[in-house]
């Protein structure tokens, strides 16, 4: 675990650098669940540097894959990104290796790992909380909720340096399913015991809290191993055992720290290790110690057969790092993870059951939607088009997962409907009003491209938005933009006070509801319905416009999961054909002293304002 840090070799990199295009740091709290109630007393609001690169502000359709980096023992995130003094400054390193062509823009991503010890081990105890869980899943997503990035495994990467590169390995093994690629530099801690020297730990013994930022490099790194693998929660202050008392040896202790050692442990996780995508180590020829653990473990991969990337170079622990990294480690990442979200092409449920058999798209166009729409459009032209149908998720959702039937549903009978999002559903992320109008301007310029498939095939003179939960609000949010014919607003309400819902529900007040223009259609859950009194209460004060309310006691999940998106695709296809097709056999569902709809032993309407 020896670490010995030198005066900074690297003052700045070559002025080339200056010319190269820069990106953007952020230094940011996320607070952890795990590493709540940590015996030691770590604050639980961790610092996270994230970088972005210089085409995330300049393309913000544009999604990213993501590095993760761990920091080494005594260093923290602030130091790597150039926050305070540093031996490395990694946003210069990312830049030139962009720079000179090595490398492709990413994501990078460094939480702050420096605890009480001066080093968590990216562990899981007691003593320093669960880092293991705070790392792989809750810092993951966080930063795929508040950053464009591909989110999901092809397109996340792992990386580190010493303790990083340790807790680079231990994270991957554990993890295959987060990451698709890992590369450990210099990795530490990988085999060996645990210090016993009697000195020492006589001193250790006898140490006070207050005293562990004047220890020796050994000594904290000695109480950071016992923290991270041998906890106890009765053996205050530090909350731990040492591998020796009283100047004895204590082989249970020393057995826990070993059985955390990365030699010791891999041979349990084979399996996990060949789920990985990529695997690539190295490490520097007088870097005593871990040059040669780090050449047992490509000789314990290569008797397993697994692939994988090893380099012994000329260097020492700490001398030729950014070399590395951007040489060697960003390079690799670029060609390991996935730079493009995979285009969805998908026929749902045989197509549905109109009389024009829908499809699932990603259109390369519009990669922030998915677009449900016939499969041959040959048969729409000069005197049949396809209306527009602009679609808000519940939840904000940035994918329309739980509606496919639904809306592909609605395509078969010759709409073309755009949904906020991608499939299949890779994030937590919650969308934007503004990807409704996003969609319409889109479909707007595809009509008038001669070179789309969808060139004069589209009605843009009837445009419907609508939305689910969430999404009814984001609806409402644009609801007076003057290009729309109608409105559909399900499983949804405005709230008595706009900003109680959710985080990133849209704040949008009752006062809204007055400036739509045009026929409304509210579908709601009945009295189960969460949403049931907010759009019952939308209904009473909408007065101005034509406005039809549903209510079938499904609750607010409504029936988009059934085959064919049950009942409510029934009903929502229908307002559309009779709004946006002029289909008055449709219309029939809602026009009239007796709406055929009122008819339904499913379904109890409301009507105003309307023939």
């Amino acid at each position: 675990m020896k670490k010995i840090f030198l005066l900074c070799f690297l003052a700045c990199l070559p002025m080339a650098l200056a010319q190269a295009q820069q990106g953007h740091k952020e230094r940011v709290k996320v607070h952890s669940t795990a590493l709540e109630g940590n015996l030691i007393g770590d604050p639980a609001d961790r610092d996270v540097t994230v970088y972005l690169p210089p085409s995330y502000q300049s393309h913000p359709e544009k999604r990213f894959p993501v590095l993760y980096m761990l920091h080494g023992f005594t260093d923290t995130d602030s130091q790597w990104f150039g926050w305070e003094a540093h031996w490395i400054n990694l946003q210069e390193v990312i830049e030139k290796s962009i720079a000179e062509g090595l490398s492709k823009e990413m994501i990078v991503v460094m939480p702050n790992a420096f605890n009480t010890f001066k080093g968590s081990m990216y562990a899981s105890s007691a003593t320093v909380g669960d880092w293991e869980t705070f790392v792989t899943k809750e810092l993951v997503q966080y930063v795929d909720s508040k950053y464009r990035t591909l989110a999901k495994k092809e397109s996340r990467g792992l990386a580190g340096h010493s303790m990083g590169g340790y807790g680079t390995l231990r994270l991957g093994m554990k993890y295959p399913e987060v990451y698709a690629a890992i590369y450990a530099l210099s990795p530490c801690c990988m085999d060996g015991g645990a210090s016993t020297n009697p000195e020492m730990i006589a001193k250790l013994e006898g140490m006070s809290k207050d005293q562990i930022q004047g220890a020796s490099f050994f000594e904290v790194a000695t109480l950071a191993t016992s923290a991270a693998f041998a906890p106890n929660p009765k053996n205050p202050p530090f909350y731990l055992d040492l591998p020796a008392k009283d100047g004895e040896a204590r082989p249970e202790v020393i057995n826990k720290i070993i059985a955390n050692r990365t030699l010791t442990t891999i041979d349990q996780y084979i399996p996990n290790l060949k789920k990985l995508g990529a695997i690539a180590m190295d490490a520097g020829t007088e870097d005593r110690g871990i040059s040669e653990a780090t050449k047992k473990l490509h000789e314990v991969l290569d008797a397993y057969q697994i692939p994988h990337l090893y380099e012994s170079y000329e260097g020492d622990h700490l001398n030729r790092i950014a070399e590395r990294i951007q040489t060697k480690a960003l390079p690799f990442f670029s060609e390991k993870l996935k730079f493009q979200a995979e285009p969805v092409s998908e026929i749902i449920e045989n197509g549905g059951t109109g009389a024009y058999s829908a499809i699932m798209v990603t259109e390369h166009s519009l990669p922030t939607h998915t677009v449900f729409k016939p499969q041959d459009l040959n048969a729409f032209g000069r005197k049949n088009k396809l209306p527009i149908l602009a679609w808000g998720n519940g939840a904000c959702f940035d994918s329309p997962w739980e509606h496919v039937n639904f809306l592909n549903e609605i395509a078969s009978h010759g709409f073309l409907v755009i949904a906020i999002g991608t499939m299949p559903k890779q994030t937590e992320i919650r969308s934007k009003s503004q990807k409704l109008l996003d969609a319409i301007d889109w479909a707007i310029a595809q009509n008038t491209d001669p070179n789309s498939p969808y060139y004069q095939k589209i009605d843009t003179e009837h445009i419907a938005v609508s939305g689910m939960s969430c999404g009814g609000l984001q609806t409402l949010e644009v609801a007076d933009d003057p290009r729309i014919t109608t409105v559909g607003v399900f499983n949804s309400g405005i709230l008595p006070n706009p900003g109680a819902g959710m985080p990133g529900m849209p704040q949008v007040a009752k006062s809204q509801l007055q400036k739509i223009k045009v026929p409304t259609l509210y579908l709601l859950g009945g009295e189960s319905d969460i949403a049931y009194g907010n759009g019952m209460d939308d209904f009473q004060q909408i007065n101005h416009v034509p406005v039809f309310v549903g209510n079938m006691d499904v609750g607010h999940g409504g029936t988009y999961g059934q085959p064919h998106g049950g009942e409510f695709a029934r009903v929502a296809t229908a307002w559309y054909q009779w709004q946006l097709k002029d289909n008055r056999k449709a219309g029939k569902l809602f026009r009239g002293d007796s709406p055929e709809l009122a008819d339904s032993s499913e379904w109890t309407i409301q009507k105003k304002n309307m023939p």
